[in-house]
């Protein structure tokens, strides 16, 4: 059900329609007028081919995101990810600071706002 709300909330259907005239257009110019190679599609034949080539690319899992036919991905941990950033904001600001990198956030924290105040101060004497 939630497969059909989102085919026809998202434009879905309009989509299909839309995509399998474009598909007969081209089919029609390309293949049939300057190639030669078949005769010219009918908008259902095109309709067709277009509906089984959705379906082919959610068989393999191509653009099928849920569903019975989608792959499953790997979940992240989101967990080690929040770590890894963590870690490196905290690398930057205590090299910054001229800090250990294993430095507790409360510490480097007052270390981060005297380096700020030392700066703020220089700028204030350059000025007069």
């Amino acid at each position: 059900m939630r497969l059909f709300t989102k085919l026809i909330s998202g434009g879905g259907i309009a989509a299909f329609f839309f995509f399998s005239w474009v598909i007969m257009r081209l089919w029609n110019h390309i293949v049939v007028f300057h190639l030669g190679l078949a005769k010219p599609l009918t908008y259902l034949q095109a309709a067709g081919l277009w509906f089984l080539v959705i379906l082919v690319f959610a068989w393999v899992g191509i653009g099928a995101s849920r569903g019975f036919f989608s792959l499953r991905k790997k979940k992240r941990d989101w967990d080690e990810v929040g770590e890894k950033i963590e870690s490196r904001i905290k690398d930057g600001f205590s090299r910054w600071v001229g800090a250990d990198s294993d430095v507790d956030w409360n510490d480097l924290g007052q270390k981060i706002e005297e380096k700020i105040k030392r700066k703020i101060r220089e700028w204030a004497k350059e000025e007069e």
